[in-house]
């Protein structure tokens, strides 16, 4: 029962990853001219910063769209080569996509307060990408599942924000740039915080299940 609640979880994710970051594909169009269904405060920032912009907005997607897989054990134990390649790729999605996001959070449609949590959310992103890569390196392969689940919470914020635009739209809040206030911090600290009680929650169970061996 536990086992396959938790595939119906990681297909879920994954499902939502996928098509988020299909959608964000959208800004590929950009560079053309082209802004295909871009909310006007976004495209006001791309204007702004294009490049810092744009390095996260066309790189984001591709660690999204990656990262679940990274999560399938299937794949982790029968095919190491494409799980270690995959890997590679998504660091260095995070970490461009990081880079870009911390040079243009301070020209945050939402302003400063949207900037401050948009910026904290990119230091923290490449700090524990880098980390668990670092720790993979070193061949500390728990720390590194550990720093990479909080990676990838950070990432998955993507589609949580998308997922809270409604909510905020029916409390009143009726532009992005007037959401992304608050969106700067609910769509990534509540995934860190299920990942840390996750974490702790495993850390209790792990006696019990050694004494049961």
């Amino acid at each position: 029962m536990e086992r396959g609640l938790s595939r119906f979880a990681l297909w879920t994710m994954a499902f939502l990853a996928v098509a988020i970051g299909l959608h964000a594909l959208r800004f590929y169009f950009v560079p053309a001219g082209t802004f295909l269904q871009v909310d006007d405060g976004i495209r006001g920032v791309i204007e702004r910063v294009p490049v810092q912009a744009l390095a996260h907005m066309l790189i984001a997607p591709i660690a999204l769209i990656v990262g679940p897989f990274q999560f399938f054990s299937s794949i982790r134990t029968k095919r190491p080569t494409l799980h270690r390649t995959l890997g590679k790729i998504y660091v260095a999605a995070c970490t461009i996509a990081g880079l870009g996001a911390l040079a243009a959070a301070p020209f945050a449609s939402g302003g400063p307060i949207a900037g401050l949590g948009f910026a904290t959310l990119a230091v923290l992103w490449i700090a524990t990408t880098l980390g668990a890569w670092r720790a993979a390196v070193q061949r500390k392969f728990d720390l590194h599942r550990l720093l990479m689940r909080f990676s990838y919470a950070m990432t998955f914020g993507a589609v949580t924000l998308r997922l809270q635009i409604p909510f905020f739209m029916m409390m009143g809040y009726h532009t992005y740039p007037q959401a992304s206030v608050w969106l700067a911090y609910t769509s990534w600290i509540p995934n860190v915080i299920v990942v840390a009680l996750y974490a702790m929650w495993e850390a209790l169970r792990r006696p019990t299940l050694v004494a049961a061996e």
